[in-house]
C-alpha cells in the first residue's frame, strides 16, 4: 500500500455531496478518480471480446 492510498484508507467512494459531509477537496479527488478507474476497468473489460471494429459508410451526394 503507498503512502497515498493508506492516507486515503476511509474515504468511501465518490458521491456528489461529500462536501456536506465534510471531507476535504483532496479526499473527494482522490474519490472521483478512484470511480473513474473503476469505470474504466468495468468498459475495457466489456470491449475485450472485441478485435477490431469495422466501419462502412457510404456518401450520397444529390445533384
Amino acid at each position: 500500500m503507498s503512502p497515498i492510498e493508506n492516507h486515503f484508507k476511509n474515504v468511501p467512494d465518490y458521491y456528489d455531496w461529500m462536501y456536506l459531509d465534510g471531507y476535504t477537496p483532496e479526499e473527494i479527488l482522490y474519490a472521483f478518480h478512484r470511480k473513474m478507474d473503476r469505470e474504466q476497468e468495468e468498459r475495457e473489460a466489456l470491449n475485450e471480446g472485441f478485435d477490431s471494429i469495422k466501419v462502412k459508410s457510404e456518401v450520397k451526394l444529390k445533384k
